[in-house]
């Protein structure tokens, strides 16, 4: 009855828009050279996403013509005569619009010859290489619309409700704007705040990594990335937002900021406070305003790591909690500019933090173990946290020549924290009877200072691939803490009876420092027309310290624990070689190479006199195929395998004790493990059906993976270790189907998935082998008009696990959730919105009742001025205040259930005022 329902009121709705879209068209076609009317000339409207032609009319006597009961939407107008030069214009036609335009004047084609008169007329979507281009002014959107609303009408394009965006089915990470980051790179910020008529253009493409942009060579990491192209008159403006909210329960949120961009010119300063979990638009739109990234050259202090990473998602400094109460406080600058005839360019950021949260947590679960012994655990968790900090990170750039380039990247950074928690944790057997309890209070703070940085040479050389690039990174950083921990545990038999009591009263100092320099040199060069090789030697040394000073307070007077206190310094030495042949004949690439690594590291216990020295190496081949099959479909198989040696920690761990029913013992005879990644990938785009299909399969195994070995007595102690055993592996899939009737203004899309991982570990000496598998389908339809934005995403997972020891289930789950989103805009420039997210989570073996959660949130909101840039806003989250937090695990041997605590129902009232427009005027209509 309710899919019945839901039916009615779509066509419903659709039906009254469409009658509602009633627009007119008219003129008068005219001879300039004879000054008469030009009768029976011939009048076409095509719709310019399609070049579909929608309406023909030709002109009376009176040469007066006429089109009427016209869609909202871009048009091309073409007006044809014998002997006369064909006239075409581009009309946008809003709701209830009559264009009048008048006397149309035709030109001889004969005088036309004198000069010479290109029309060019770009397609609503082209490739262009791998290139995806949407023409901007092909689409329709309301007037005042932002970037994110003409998204959503793009093909292949999916923007959800807090401005995630995904394109062919993938993540858009980065957005630019005319190829250069604005203010940062992160989607929000370009996307809500320019204007959709700013748009020419709209670019999606996979970025290459830094290294293949310089080299050529595919290294097989691609990022999903969007363009914006402005219009010529829309390249320099300015932003400028102020969001005020305030609502029950002293909710509130706060921010501001002020923006201005001139060509290459870029400069903001912006402030937010919000206790409500970082929903403050500005804030997320300006979490990402950093200084150039830069490809780090990671490695752990004992080299049992090596990796390149290019940055995070967001700011280094952004802070998103996973549940509890927050209060976030955020201030910063950004400029950014080019100059001495774009030669040089400099960025810097600024950003002053202050990040507040407390959470309340409880855990209960339920463990089976290998003897047939099941533990209940319980415990509660009060946690309250408060980071502050400061940070400066720039880039400076110099265009040496044509070819060549300098960067000098430079971060500086101090944070201070401030940690206050108190637990009770308790264990009892499979019929209720207590075993252990533990009580716990921990107070803490810390300061660290960081300064990091990367100076860059790159060049291409005039010879046709050959390029070379150079990096140094120096790196400095100091860290210091102190920690006060009471800590009391009781035992108990087998009736339930209190037997010993251990209390534990330890104040902690610790102390460190790291320095460390990489260099890192790259050269690339084309040995023939289809080979080219890639060749690399990287180098970096660390030189760190620890001071641990431990001491027990139980007695009153401070004594230094020595089993517990430590004084180390390591010293580590890594040389890294690549090798890396390229073959490429048209639309097909292979690269295959290897990667090895040799490192020397050295502890030093400096408190003991002893040392502890390691050398060792590691492999890491890879191979990279790609196949182009045509401009709009593409094939992918990718290989990397990597050496992953144990840590110190795993070999031989610096002791601690927070509570004395958990300890960690090193295994000195640990092996490395080695690991092989498989995936094969495949996408097709078709224009003209506007449909998009993509797959991808992915396989993974470890050999002698290092995996955890527990000990765990009758009293739920665990001393936990490592060992080496095979049997890791993980498998996934993903399918995805995108399909779009443009006529209907109607979108759906499939989106399949699967994961499969099996792990090892040890429990009291026997092999436990779990397997999760999750199966997963999520769906999407959306319809959208000048009124009215529709959207309904149905999505469900069956989740299966099983250990080989033995389950205390059937190990299998099922959560299926449904999202109803609706946006209708209503007269006075007034928009309504509401959203229903429905979680069902039917009992199982484990769970024996039913866990449904329906969260409904809504808005009213009103626009005011002429270009629409003040809005009242009134917002309702959790209407049915249903909303919960909480989390629940099934697995073979183990289920779980957790809470914390969330943001509950609220009101909020809002007046937010978002100016952003050109300093240039748009030209009107010729």
């Amino acid at each position: 009855m309710l899919k019945k329902v839901f039916i009615y009121i779509f066509f419903a709705l659709f039906s009254f828009t469409t009658l509602a879209q009633k627009s007119v068209i008219k003129g008068l076609v005219a001879d300039t050279l004879e000054k008469k009317v030009l009768e029976n000339s011939a009048v076409l409207l095509i719709r310019s996403a399609d070049s579909v032609l929608v309406k023909t009319a030709r002109s009376g006597k009176n040469g007066y013509f006429e089109l009427g009961n016209l869609a909202t939407g871009n048009y091309q107008l073409l007006i044809s005569y014998p002997k006369m030069a064909d006239y075409i214009r581009n009309i946008s036609i809003r709701t209830d619009t009559i264009i009048d335009l008048e006397k149309i004047n035709m030109e001889l084609k004969s005088k036309l010859l004198h000069e010479v008169v290109i029309a060019a007329t770009k397609k609503a979507i082209r490739m262009r290489g791998d290139t995806l281009v949407f023409q901007a002014d092909s689409f329709a959107v309301r007037n005042n619309a932002n970037v994110q609303e003409l998204l959503k009408r793009l093909p292949g394009i999916e923007v959800d409700k807090n401005g995630a965006i995904k394109s062919m089915g993938k993540e858009v990470k980065t957005v630019l704007v005319d190829g250069d980051e604005f203010f940062g790179d992160d989607p929000l910020l370009a996307t809500k705040y320019l204007k959709a008529n700013a748009v020419d253009e709209v670019q999606v493409y996979e970025r290459k990594s830094k290294t293949a942009e310089l080299t050529g060579i595919d290294d097989g990491i691609k990022q999903k990335t969007i363009n914006i192209k402005l219009k010529d008159n829309a390249k320099n403006g300015y932003l400028t937002a102020l969001d005020g909210n305030a609502g029950t329960d002293a909710f509130q949120d706060y921010g501001g900021m002020v923006g201005a961009f001139k060509g290459k010119l870029k400069m903001a300063v912006f402030g937010t406070y919000s206790n409500l979990d970082n929903d403050s638009k500005i804030n997320n739109s300006m979490r990402k305003l950093k200084g150039e990234d830069y490809d780090m050259i990671e490695i752990g202090d004992d080299g049992s790591s090596i990796m390149y990473s290019s940055g995070g998602d967001d700011d280094d400094d952004y802070y998103s909690s996973t549940g509890g109460l927050p209060s976030n406080i955020n201030l910063g600058a950004h400029f950014s500019d080019k100059f001495y005839r774009n030669k040089m360019g400099l960025k810097t950021n600024f950003k002053v933090f202050n990040n507040r949260n407390t959470n309340l947590k409880t855990f209960n679960s339920k463990e089976l173990l290998p003897s047939g012994q099941q533990f209940i655990s319980t415990g509660n968790t009060d946690d309250h946290s408060n980071v502050t900090g400061e940070n400066i990170r720039g880039t400076y750039t110099y265009h040496t020549d044509s070819l060549s380039i300098l960067k000098v990247s430079f971060g500086v950074k101090k944070n201070r924290s401030y940690n206050e928690s108190t637990s009770k944790n308790g264990s009892s057997n499979e019929y209720g009877i207590p075993i252990s309890q533990n009580t716990q209070s921990n107070i803490g703070n810390g300061s660290g200072d960081l300064f990091n940085g990367n100076i860059n040479w790159s060049t291409k050389f005039k010879k046709k691939g050959r390029a070379l690039s150079i990096d140094i990174q120096p790196e400095s950083q100091q860290n210091n803490g102190q920690e006060r921990s009471l800590n009391h545990t009781e035992y108990f038999n087998s009736q339930g009876q209190q037997i010993r009591t251990e209390d534990v009263n330890l104040i902690k100092d610790n102390a460190g420092q790291q320095n460390s320099i990489g260099t890192r040199i790259s050269y690339a060069e084309l040995l023939t027309k289809r080979w080219s090789m890639e060749a690399g030697y990287t180098f970096k040394t660390i030189s760190s310290s620890s001071n641990r000073y431990v001491s027990d307070a139980l007695s009153g007077t401070p004594q230094k624990i020595d089993s517990l206190s430590n004084n180390f310094k390591f010293i580590n030495f890594s040389n890294i070689g690549k090798l890396i042949f390229q073959y490429k004949v048209k639309s097909f690439s292979i690269s295959s190479g290897l990667e090895a690594t040799q490192t020397n590291f050295e502890l030093k216990d400096l408190d003991r006199a002893s040392n502890f020295k390691r050398n060792y190496l590691n492999l890491s081949p890879r191979t990279n195929l790609f196949y182009k099959v045509s401009n709009n479909t593409s094939m992918a198989l990718n290989y990397n395998g990597f050496t992953q040696q144990p840590s110190i920690e795993q070999i031989q761990p610096v002791r601690q004790i927070n509570t004395p029913l958990y300890q960690v013992i090193g295994n000195s005879d640990l092996r490395p493990s080695f690991t092989n990644n498989f995936s094969v990938s495949y996408t097709s785009f078709m224009m003209n059906s506007d449909q998009f299909l993509s797959g991808s399969l992915n396989y993974g195994f470890t050999n002698n993976a290092i995996v955890s070995s527990e000990i765990i007595d009758e009293f739920n102690k665990r001393i936990a270790s490592f060992v080496n055993l095979d049997g890791t592996n993980t498998l996934s899939g993903n399918m995805y189907y995108a399909k779009g009737f443009s006529k209907l203004h109607f979108r759906m899309g499939l989106d399949l998935s699967f994961f499969r991982s099996g792990n090892m570990s040890k429990i009291n000496g026997v092999r436990n082998k779990t397997i999760n598998t999750q199966y997963n389908i999520k769906s999407s339809f959306s319809y959208n008009n000048s009124k009215i934005d529709l959207s309904y995403t149905p999505s469900a997972s069956i989740m299966y696990g099983t250990s080989s020891i033995g389950g205390i289930n059937d190990g299998k789950s099922i959560v299926h959730n449904h999202e109803l989103s609706g946006t209708v805009q209503l007269p006075y420039r007034t928009e309504f919105n509401g959203t229903l997210s429905v979680s069902m989570r039917p009992a199982n073996s484990s769970f024996g009742t039913d866990l449904n959660v329906m969260i409904l949130n809504s808005y009213l909101a009103t626009k005011l001025g002429k270009s629409e840039a003040f809005e009242l806003k009134l917002t309702a989250t959790d209407i049915l205040n249903q909303k919960i937090g909480y989390n629940r695990f099934v697995g073979g041997n183990l289920i779980s259930e957790n809470t914390f605590s969330y943001i509950p129902r609220y009101v909020l009232i809002g007046i937010n005022w978002n100016l952003s427009g050109n300093f240039t005027k748009t030209p009107a209509n010729p």
